[in-house]
């Protein structure tokens, strides 16, 4: 049976919980408490830590629920009680341009091939950056053109550097969702040195919401994934995971040959086209962000007024 892995807000606390697919939620804790013992305060990163020792455990917890003493836990009552499911991994790294259709529709590189091409990488600060759903993106004042990039991610199991692209599978624990969102007249700032700005541009606080879970990779095909984004309940982006530049597999043996990559660190597959960077179409306050990805769910988010803080 599949599950998910996630982070919500009981009692004020960040828990760990696993939760099926009929929407029960119970507490890892209350499931495998052995998982966690290690480092309770880690919460899931310390499951992703031990991965391949603890994926067993959750399998082995989920097959014996019929005969568990443990009782599911309320739903959250709020969306913001869905916290960003990893508090915090090493790193954030994300891919730009890796959709034949987001280059050529969006970008207008119609000589493009992969062949001539290396993808692009770059970094977001996890604690700073992550956030999870609800009204928990704050208006970064600094842009008026802010963008949104729906995006599969992946969560790392188990840590290597120069991976193997065959090999890399190995090394995937499990799957999610991310919103890469971007300031445009940052990341394109005319007094910029080279006209191109990736740090202005893509780091600013709340600018990666994830989650709300995370599915093991065992029950996951990446490579024919439909995604689909909505802005105020408008459909902006519909692709599919088959139109991705450089696979997953590749993404992981590309990664790994500038850094070693490290149980928990996510990674961001790149957006397909539909972004406002092409129709002008810019986000505000008060507007309501949808992204859905086949077998992992949804994620909603609503941007918050610069000046509003996340109560708790």
């Amino acid at each position: 049976m599949t599950f998910s892995l996630s982070t919500v807000r009981i009692d004020g606390s960040a828990t760990p919980v696993l939760r099926l697919p009929d929407g029960r939620l119970y507490r890892i804790d209350d499931l495998a408490p052995e998982i966690l013992a290690a480092n309770p305060a880690a919460g899931l990163m310390s499951l992703f830590t031990n991965w391949e020792t603890a994926e067993p455990l959750l399998l082995a917890a989920v097959a014996a629920l019929s005969t568990t003493q443990a009782d599911p836990v309320p739903e959250p009552a709020e969306p913001e009680d869905w916290l960003t499911p990893l508090q915090y991994p090493n790193k954030v790294i994300c891919t730009g341009a890796n959709y034949f259709d987001h280059v050529f529709n969006d970008g207008g590189h119609t000589g493009f091939s992969k062949e001539d091409n290396i993808p692009v990488f770059f970094l977001k600060p996890p604690t700073t950056t992550l956030v999870g759903q609800g009204r928990s993106v704050r208006y970064p004042t600094q842009t008026e053109k802010f963008d949104y990039e729906l995006e599969l991610a992946f969560v790392i199991g188990r840590g290597g550097r120069h991976i193997p692209v065959e090999q890399a599978r190995e090394h995937i624990a499990g799957y999610t969702i991310a919103l890469d969102l971007s300031a445009r007249d940052w990341q394109r700032h005319p007094k910029h040195l080279v006209k191109f700005d990736l740090f202005g541009g893509k780091v600013f606080d709340d600018s990666c919401p994830l989650g709300p879970g995370i599915i093991p990779a065992r029950f996951i095909d990446d490579t024919n994934l439909q995604l689909q984004f909505w802005l105020n309940g408008e459909l902006r982006q519909n692709a599919n995971t088959s139109d991705l530049i450089w696979s997953v597999p590749e993404l992981v043996s590309l990664i790994s040959e500038h850094v070693t990559l490290e149980p928990g660190d996510v990674v961001l597959t790149g957006t397909p086209a539909g972004v406002g960077l092409s129709t002008g179409t810019w986000m505000r306050a008060g507007d309501h962000l949808k992204g859905q990805i086949s077998g992992l769910g949804s994620i909603s988010v609503q941007i918050r007024p610069a000046d509003t803080r996340q109560p708790g």
